[in-house]
């Protein structure tokens, strides 16, 4: 095995799940997955380790792929795993994230044993519990957010299993959705397996296989030990408030994160962080810290490699139990993204504190969450609209910042085309423009956001999140904070826009808009008279 090996071995893992990522935005049925892109698909070894990832694969998954799927197989038991095995699972206590999160995963044998796995990741519109997306900001425990699986086989030896599929559907207010991206995630676990086959297992044998896993978890450590030393050595720290705890009147949450940069190691703390609360801006430690630390390392050093778990060799995450980035399983946390974006951004800060011309100033720092849901007026049938807005994200010291786009944890997930959304459901898009004035000065402006006003054709209910209205995206090195993103309803027979920013089941009537800004991003440098 040569370097020239290596590199064939990495493009032939990575053709795999970039081709079922293909067709997993080609078969599912939601356009949460086709258009939204809310998935993530990835190769995991024997051992439980990610291999590698799809081009598309949503960020703020790339930290916690393997221990999902390791607890899943050890709750079936590996000795009962056959060829041609399906199984989910979202359990809290791994996942970390809001229930909908689900992963489909499927071992792949190769002369009878199991040499790796695949998953695919996606968000499902709806898995039960309280209220119409499984979010609702009145959610005291995960109990309420939805039904568990963990490690549930929806086929066995090859054959789905029809009891499984109406045991998911009746869980679930949209199981038209549901079971449609199910079987398109079943169907790239089959892809998968096929293509790994071909292309992987056909040109290298087991010992061969074992020598090139070897040599990449070198490489990629080598790499990013190479992409520390970049930066200078330090302790860095750096907070930030959050509006609330998710409900109106609770106090606001402050977020304190510490890095420490020694030669080749950065190690990363998330002990100032507030315990985990009774509301559901929690996430736990792999859905929460471990992701929230991996990806800024990632994005601070490796940015352009295909992700595994090697690369993170240098990287220490130091994140005590209990806390809102590491909590229980069965804290609530159906609004999880409410503080990610910003963690990530925070790492950033604190390295930008000292050294601005590393690091971008503050980017919009949240998931600007919109979700529409009703009960269409001629046949009573339930649909949901689920879309989070992009932002302006910040400046740097070479250029302007760039917007709108979807926050740091989502990568290049591109925003439900209006078509889409005016001919699926009950919403008019009355005007949607570049918000570039909420880009904060500088001697480089921050991105701007955007304002849509969204009208609605039938009675509906509005779900929205959003958050750090109070305490904007910052600036760097003298640059200017972005403005605040913001949402407003106006009902019909009305002349008062009533501040709507994060509630759950707020009754639209028919005609009612809602005006939707998101925020700017941070400006870097001090201002001219002419800023760029």
């Amino acid at each position: 095995m040569d370097a020239v090996e290596l590199e064939i071995f990495r493009f032939a893992t990575s053709s795999v799940v970039d081709e079922i990522e293909v067709n997993l935005t080609r078969t599912a049925y939601s356009e949460l997955i086709y258009e939204y892109k809310d998935y993530c698909v990835g190769l995991i070894t024997a051992d439980f380790e990610l291999l590698t990832q799809s081009i598309g694969s949503m960020p703020i998954f790339l930290g916690d792929l393997g221990p999902q799927v390791k607890d899943a197989v050890e709750t079936i038991g590996i000795d009962s795993l056959e060829e041609g095995d399906v199984f989910i699972h979202n359990w809290s206590g791994v996942n970390g994230q809001h229930l909908n999160h689900i992963a489909c995963i499927a071992p792949v044998f190769d002369d009878g044993r199991i040499i790796a796995y695949i998953i695919i990741r996606a968000h499902w519109a709806d898995v039960g519990g309280r209220a119409p997306t499984s979010l609702s900001w009145e959610a005291k425990s995960i109990f309420e957010e939805g039904v568990q699986y963990r490690g549930l086989r929806v086929a066995r030896a090859g054959k789905i299993q029809p009891e499984i599929i109406a045991t998911i559907q009746a869980n679930t207010r949209s199981p038209t959705e549901i079971t449609g991206d199910l079987m398109a995630q079943i169907a790239g676990c089959s892809l998968g397996r096929r293509r790994w086959a071909e292309r992987v297992a056909k040109r290298w044998s087991i010992p061969e296989l074992s020598a090139l896993i070897e040599m990449q978890s070198e490489e990629s450590g080598a790499l990013a030990r190479s992409a520390v030393k970049r930066i200078p050595d330090g302790e860095y720290e750096a907070e930030c408030r959050l509006d609330n705890a998710g409900v109106e009147g609770t106090a606001p949450v402050d977020l304190r994160i510490k890095v420490i940069i020694r030669d080749d190691t950065m190690e990363i703390d998330f002990s100032g962080m507030p315990p985990e609360v009774d509301t559901p801006i929690n996430s736990g430690a792999y859905g929460g810290a471990i992701n929230i630390a991996k990806l800024a390392f990632k994005a601070l050093c490796l940015p352009a490699r295909p992700c595994d778990d090697w690369m993170f060799e240098p990287l220490t995450i130091t994140a005590p139990t209990g806390t809102v980035v590491t909590a229980t399983p069965q804290a609530a946390k159906g609004f999880w993204v409410m503080i990610p974006p910003t963690a990530v951004d925070l790492i950033f800060k604190a390295i930008g504190s000292a050294h601005p011309e590393f690091v971008p100033a503050g980017h919009h720092g949240t998931v600007s969450g919109v979700f529409f849901t009703g009960n269409r007026e001629e046949t009573g049938d339930f649909w949901l609209a689920i879309e989070s807005y992009g932002g302006g994200f910040g400046a740097t010291s070479e250029t302007d910042g760039y917007g709108p786009l979807k926050s740091l944890i989502h990568g290049d997930n591109p925003g439900i085309a209006i078509e889409l959304l005016e001919a699926r459901f009950p919403l008019r898009i009355r005007s949607s423009r570049l918000r570039s004035e909420a880009g904060g000065n500088g001697k480089h402006r921050g991105g701007g956001g955007i304002e849509r006003i969204v009208e609605a054709l039938e009675p509906m209910a509005l779900q929205t999140a959003f958050d750090r209205i109070l305490d904007p995206p910052w600036g760097l090195a003298g640059g200017e904070p972005g403005a605040p993103g913001e949402v407003h309803v106006l009902q019909p027979n009305s002349d008062t826009w009533k501040s709507a920013s994060k509630v759950t089941g707020f009754e639209l009537q028919k005609g009612a808009l809602v005006r939707i800004r998101t925020a700017g991003g941070g400006g870097w440098g001090t201002p001219t008279q002419n800023p760029s």
